[in-house]
């Protein structure tokens, strides 16, 4: 359940890590006005499909650990989080309830969760994120933010248990909002995951069962349905 567990905090997040330069970013003395301007944008979304790449930065490994997926989110509150390779999962969520399925011998297996209320707890987040009501996070977080070649909004956690596991994430968007770039999220040892953004798709029609925490409808139509939206 540890592994659930992470996969959740992970879910959380949206800084270029790669070994070119960072773009020197100015901070935001009020980000007030940028937050705002943000979620103005975002509350006319109606739904996004994702693709990314995702690299887990250890210090006991010299490589990152690399795996690929995708990310629908339909308002009000579905999400859908998927890792298509090299293994395969989906976590599914919405205000009432979460459900996580993995592959096995080509057969998807629903798993039993062990923190089922957390879960839901950082779907919600997540869902709240990707809608940019990022007011409706601060209980939770403390929010900051830089300009410059990309915007970003930082968040670090304001329970201490919580500060224990995710010293902060980290979300790093197109200046105009337009786009989301990548995602990070910094553990206390220093110790990172990096989640890059390879397509974005919004205003997508998901078919029906993109969401039915039953039996979910195969990563293929979900495809589809990205390449027939505008």
């Amino acid at each position: 359940m540890l592994r659930t567990f992470s996969l959740a905090l992970l879910l959380l997040a949206a800084t270029h890590f790669a070994q070119a330069a960072e773009p020197a970013l100015t901070p935001v003395a009020d980000p007030a006005p940028l937050l705002a301007d943000l979620q103005r944008k975002m509350s006319t979304l109606t739904s996004v499909y994702l693709e990314f790449e995702q690299e887990r930065h250890l210090s006991l490994f010299a490589e990152p650990l690399k795996s690929q997926g995708v990310m629908v989110i339909d308002r009000p509150d579905s999400i859908r989080w998927e890792t298509t390779a090299p293994f395969q999962s989906i976590l599914l969520g919405n205000r009432r309830s979460v459900a996580q399925f993995e592959q096995t011998d080509g057969q998807w297996k629903k798993l039993k969760l062990g923190f089922p209320q957390m879960l839901k707890r950082v779907m919600e987040q997540m869902s709240l994120m990707h809608q940019g009501r990022l007011d409706a996070l601060t209980a939770d977080f403390t929010l900051s933010a830089s300009t410059g070649s990309v915007a970003v909004v930082t968040m670090v956690p304001k329970d201490k248990d919580v500060r224990s596991m995710l010293a902060s994430l980290e979300i790093r968007m197109e200046p105009d909002f337009s786009a989301t770039r990548e995602v990070v999220m910094h553990e206390p040892g220093g110790d990172r995951t990096r989640i890059i953004f390879r397509r974005e798709k919004r205003g997508v029609k998901f078919p029906a069962g993109t969401f039915d925490q039953m039996k979910p409808l195969d990563v293929a139509a979900l495809k589809a349905a990205a390449n027939d939206a505008p």
